[in-house]
């Protein structure tokens, strides 16, 4: 694995770029919501801001970055996957699905605004996530595709089909092949979009969008493998099924090294200048995060 370059500002850069998200998101939620009912519009602010870590639009400013692409030419993209990642996150929450009472320190919107309300601002969300891409000015062509890779990524053959491998475990037949597949479905769909996106946008070819693809497949799993990690050292989730359960934590922490040499040697064998650094830093925290 090739030393990544010690940069201090990687951490303030990563700060504004999550803020500068933000305000963005705020900005655009408010206008497309202004003359919706209060309460529907009080339960969307409530659930977006002030929000998670914002990695999925980050990454998509980082992958921009290495290709030569201003962040503000993502903005719409970069909220559409962060709209849909936040559906995904209320429906989970639900009673039917992982029933939880907190997320990120305060009330689910469930429990906050009522069950039926969750449901309707979690479709809401999704549907106004594609919305906000057909106002993006950008090439048709580019829009169109996209669109289809946000919506084959969020849809039955990605997002939604890690969270039924999640809801529909079968214990006694369950494996490692199973668990990587729903991460790679549940966690990694989106941001591999978000790498993507970028590359369409400059017209990589289709060798590089493939390696691009395998980053964000490897940097979900990262993501996924890293939290079971985590909680496993917490004496959390003793019983999940999770990598640590299948291996030990001792283990889980060389599959994760093995990942992230690879993925890095990936973007030092493939891009080229001073500028993919920024993307390797943001890898490089989510693999060796502590919570």
């Amino acid at each position: 694995m090739k030393k990544m370059t010690k940069n201090y500002l990687f951490d303030k850069i990563f700060l504004k770029d999550v803020e500068y998200f933000s305000r963005k998101l705020k900005k655009l939620v408010s206008r497309y919501t202004c003359k919706i009912d209060k309460k529907i519009r009080k339960a969307i602010f409530y659930f977006l801001f002030p929000g998670g870590k914002r990695i999925r639009p980050v990454f998509m400013f980082a992958c921009g970055k290495m290709l030569g692409i201003r962040k503000e030419n993502l903005i719409y993209p970069a909220c559409s996957i962060e709209l849909i990642h936040n559906y995904s996150l209320i429906h989970d929450d639900l009673p039917s699905m992982d029933d939880d009472d907190y997320r990120r320190g305060k009330l689910t919107l469930h429990k906050k605004f009522g069950e039926a309300n969750a449901i309707l601002v979690g479709d809401g969300l999704l549907t106004l996530s594609f919305e906000i891409l057909a106002d993006w000015k950008e090439k048709c062509e580019k829009v169109i595709k996209v669109i289809k890779i946000i919506s084959e990524y969020s849809g039955i053959k990605g997002l939604i089909e890690g969270q039924v491998m999640d809801l529909n475990v079968d214990k006694k037949i369950f494996s490692i092949r199973y668990l990587k597949e729903m991460y790679i479905k549940k966690t990694a769909r989106l941001i591999q979009a978000s790498l993507l996106i970028p590359g369409i946008l400059k017209n990589l070819s289709n060798k590089k969008l493939k390696i691009l693809k395998k980053i964000g497949e490897n940097t979900g799993l990262l993501f996924q493998v890293t939290d079971d990690l985590i909680d496993y050292t917490s004496g959390q989730d003793k019983d999940k099924l999770s990598y640590p359960n299948l291996f030990s934590a001792e283990d889980t922490n060389k599959i994760i090294k093995k990942i992230l040499k690879q993925t890095d040697d990936y973007i030092v064998k493939h891009f080229s200048g001073a500028e993919f650094e920024y993307l390797r830093f943001l890898i490089h925290k989510i693999a060796t995060r502590t919570d």
